[in-house]
């Protein structure tokens, strides 16, 4: 419902300019009407009582006389007046004397009722009486007054009909009045109106213009001094505002320059960064894939018992310095974005059996029990991320579970697939349940201890499923143990032919194997793990000397190649020629300190398996068994 609150300005203004006027117009029409109609009714009843007294004095003789034909023409004298519809003449004793009517004529919009109701108007005739002059008679004198004696009575009823006329036709006169004050009010608050609501809608429709953003808008300055005071207000706030957005216009402006070289800048170090982790990525797992190399050859070697205790040693800080390089790197990465993900389908069971291949025996050596819960669901993620998922929360919980049990299971909840993880070990406080997701946060390890880890686990953790978009959810009470659970999207079993069983395992003695790396300690320390193991190789540092240094031997039934060879082609590229050369498919292998995903995903198209250095001696002796076996 529109109410007067929501009306524009100018029916505001036509209604205060016409209101009063149609009001005081109505007021007095109203009064006057009223007045001339009091008037005819005032007038109408005087002129019936006035032929009703003309009537009673012209029949005082008829009546006293008796004469009917006398008052017959007296009162159809009478009933030839405007109004009147019947004359009656009575006697004395209420006798009709005489008596004449016509009918009253019809009038035009006048009721029944009104037209039934005429004004009767009564009269005595009335005369002096007889005065007999006898002197015997006391009574009367001819000096006396005489007393007025009635004769009879006359009636006059006249209509309404043209009283009702006339009013009738004041009141069209005063409606048509009004209707002509009203019309000229409103007439005249329009004009008037449009020199109010005229400037002040240009004032408004120039202020809208302002809020699209066009200040170029001026107001005309025109009429009264409110109004010009008004328009100049308003073409003053728009020079203002001008000026004040061009100044702005030029702060963004300078802003946005600032910010783009600040992102050019940003870019470019991140892309140094880039460079960076690649180089330190490169150049850091090189000697430490030496070095553990190195060790592995040492410790198969027969040596004293106080030389063994010395090369277990070596090997376990090698290993703990492998796993502190693996987990920084990882971390920088996942910070610098350029760690990419492989989300395919995959069923979960093999992911759990290699756990628990991993795990075991470790958490047998420490008085602990592994129990994982067969499944068979199919996740949609990418396998390596999520077995490295997996690899942290588990040994977080061997670590901090010590004689305890830690359970992996999977579970289905609708379109998800719920992993879970559970120890019973001392659990963690819902203040610390956060913070244990920081970089080198150790909540039972302030004296550092390398023996309970290095605190950037389950950093890891927490960046990898956020790079997955896997929902993280941790649950636990001091006291009670913990609960990690990963809530990944259900995908749809795929059908995996069966394969023969792999053989046992079984000697390299005796494989001859073609190895082909830039570094000089890569180089040696690999060629002597080979050899320790019985297989015979040709090492060679650059492609170029590779066909030379085969002139001497037999085809190689193994060709293990660093990515980067320090020529135009790397190293899948030197196999391809290799392979091209001796005509046929020769096993072979990629080693290669870039861990990038573009790297992998070379080696993945050219079938070739890829091991990131450092490598671990067992996993490289693991692959040359089953290639060689294949």
């Amino acid at each position: 419902m529109i109410t007067p609150n929501d009306w524009d300005i100018r029916p505001r203004a036509v209604l205060i300019a016409a209101l009063p006027t149609t009001v005081m117009a109505l007021v007095l029409i109203a009064y006057f009407t009223s007045s001339r109609l009091s008037d005819l009714e005032d007038a109408h009843s005087q002129r019936g009582k006035a032929l009703a007294r003309q009537l009673a004095a012209a029949s005082e003789y008829g009546v006293f006389s008796g004469n009917l034909e006398s008052l017959r023409k007296q009162a159809n004298s009478i009933l030839q007046e405007r109004d009147v519809i019947r004359v009656a003449v009575f006697s004395p004793l209420q006798e009709v004397l005489a008596d004449s009517t016509r009918s009253a004529p019809t009038s035009t919009g006048l009721s029944a009722r009104e037209r039934s109701r005429p004004l009767l108007f009564r009269e005595q005739v009335t005369g002096p009486g007889i005065t007999l002059d006898d002197t015997f008679l006391e009574t009367g004198s001819s000096g006396a007054a005489q007393t007025p004696v009635r004769h009879g009575e006359v009636l006059v009823e006249m209509s309404r009909d043209s009283l009702r006329t006339e009013e009738a036709r004041l009141l069209r006169n005063a409606i048509l009045m009004v209707a002509a004050v009203l019309f000229a009010s409103v007439a005249l608050a329009l004009r008037m109106s449009r020199g109010i609501s005229g400037p002040i809608l240009r004032i408004a429709s120039t202020v809208a213009s302002f809020g699209q953003g066009n200040l170029s808008s001026r107001v005309p300055v025109e009429g009264g001094k409110s109004l010009r005071t008004l328009a100049e207000g308003v073409n003053d706030m728009a020079d203002k505002l001008s000026a004040s957005r061009e100044d702005l216009e030029r702060q963004i402006a300078a802003a946005t320059r600032e910010l783009m070289q600040k992102k050019e800048e940003a870019e470019r170090g991140n892309q140094a960064k880039t460079r960076f982790l690649a180089a330190a990525s490169h150049d850091l797992r090189q000697p430490m894939h030496a070095l553990g190399l190195f060790v592995a050859e040492l410790g198969q070697k027969q040596h004293a018992p106080d030389t063994r205790r010395l090369v277990e040693r070596i090997a376990v800080s090698a290993e703990t310095m492998e796993n502190l390089l693996d987990s920084l790197l990882d971390i920088s990465r996942l910070d610098a974005g350029v760690l990419d993900r492989q989300i395919k389908p995959f069923p979960v069971q093999p992911l759990f059996e290699r756990i628990d291949v991993d795990y075991r025996r470790e958490a047998e050596l420490h008085g602990q029990r592994l129990r994982l819960r067969p499944t068979s669901l199919w996740v949609e993620s990418d396998p390596l991320l999520l077995e490295r998922i997996l690899h942290n929360l588990i040994s977080n919980a061997l670590r901090y579970a010590p004689g305890g049990t830690v359970m992996l299971a999977c579970r289905r909840r609708g379109a998800k697939v719920r992993i879970e993880v559970r120890d019973n070990g001392p659990g963690i406080s819902p203040d610390a349940q956060e913070a244990i997701f920081q970089e080198f946060v150790q909540l039972d390890n302030p004296e550092r201890n390398r023996a309970k880890g290095l605190g950037l686990g389950l950093a890891i953790v927490r960046r990898l499923t956020d790079l997955l978009s896997h929902r993280l959810e941790l649950r636990s009470t001091p006291g009670h143990g913990a609960l990690f659970a990963l809530e990944l999207p259900l995908a749809t079993a795929s059908v995996i032919p069966e394969g023969a069983p792999p053989p046992p395992p079984h000697s390299l003695h005796g494989l001859h194997v073609l190895l082909v790396d830039d570094d000089e300690l890569a180089l040696a320390s690999t060629t002597g793990l080979l050899e320790s193991w019985g297989c015979a190789v040709t090492a060679t540092d650059t492609p170029d000397t590779l066909f030379s240094a085969l002139a001497e031997h037999t085809l190689p039934d193994m060709i293990v190649c660093d990515y980067r060879v320090g020529s135009a082609l790397n190293g899948l590229a030197v196999i391809q020629s290799l392979r091209q050369h001796f005509g046929r498919q020769v096993p072979a292998i990629i080693l290669s300190g870039d861990t990038s995903a573009t790297t992998t995903g070379e080696a993945q198209s050219a079938g070739i398996p890829l091991l990131h250095k450092p490598v671990r001696p067992a996993r490289l002796r693991a692959l040359l068994q089953r290639k060689t076996q294949a």
